[in-house]
């Protein structure tokens, strides 16, 4: 493979990434990737990811409120409202483009991102969205992708309770177009399930957070795509300083 074919996510220069995070929810992913920012803006660092703009299509979500009191300029564009204004079924694609167009938008007159961070984002893009961010759109799941018993609705780790395994890994992958899951880009160390039943979300979906997404995801971003290390082929084949990686993605050591 000619090192011409692949395209790095993104080509640093002399400043940082502009980072866009969408969000939903809480913004616990959002903070862990503010306060390694910050981190490293404290140590002089000259290529990282800058959070320059957060979007939400939930107003006044918890993770918006927090971006402003960050000072992030945050656009907002509640998708429930924008549906139900246009009768419309929110898995229509066209309409879907329509809302997407409008979300570009409002985050385009704020910065110009390199990337954008799914941060607990529960709004699946469309087409017209991808293709603006080609390879740029970074999503985070609390699971190892690899794994062929994964169904939606069910907690990850809870299926790999189920299917006897004794660890899980977070990943971070690349957003595809129809695909659950794009190429991996990153997975967490192993996270152990030992001693825990399906009984103690609160406390499994805390021990991910803690020793999985809250790592790989500001790493990922800052460490590796700020840096320019990951690019990708036509075939969507990840690669790490012009090595390709296996499926799983770049194993976590940190």
């Amino acid at each position: 493979m000619k090192t011409s074919q692949i395209e790095l996510i993104h080509n640093p220069g002399n400043q940082p990434m502009s980072v866009a995070v969408f969000l939903s929810g809480s913004g616990t992913n959002f903070i862990a990737l503010y306060e390694e920012q910050k981190r490293l803006e404290k140590v002089g660092e000259k290529n990282y990811g800058s959070i320059d703009a957060v979007f939400t299509n939930v107003p006044n979500c918890n993770g918006s409120r927090i971006a402003e009191e960050y000072g992030i300029p945050v656009a907002d564009l509640s998708s429930k409202r924008y549906f139900d204004l246009l009768n419309k079924d929110p898995n229509d694609d066209e309409t879907r483009d329509y809302y997407d167009a409008a979300v570009i938008s409002a985050v385009e007159q704020i910065c110009s991102p390199d990337i954008i961070v799914l941060a607990g984002y529960r709004r699946r893009l469309g087409s017209l969205f991808l293709d603006r961010y080609k390879n740029r759109v970074i999503n985070l799941y609390p699971g190892d992708i690899t794994k062929d018993y994964l169904v939606k609705g069910v907690d990850s780790w809870v299926q790999a309770i189920r299917a006897g395994e004794k660890v899980t890994k977070c990943t971070v992958f690349l957003q595809k177009e129809n695909q659950r899951f794009g190429p991996a880009l990153l997975q967490s160390k192993p996270i152990s399930l030992k001693g825990y039943s399906q009984n103690d979300k609160d406390l499994v979906n805390e021990k991910i957070r803690v020793e999985g997404e809250w790592k790989i995801l500001p790493y990922t971003v800052h460490n590796l795509i700020a840096k320019g290390c990951l690019g990708v082929d036509k075939e969507d084949n990840v690669y790490m300083d012009g090595v390709k990686l296996e499926r799983a993605g770049l194993q976590f050591g940190g």
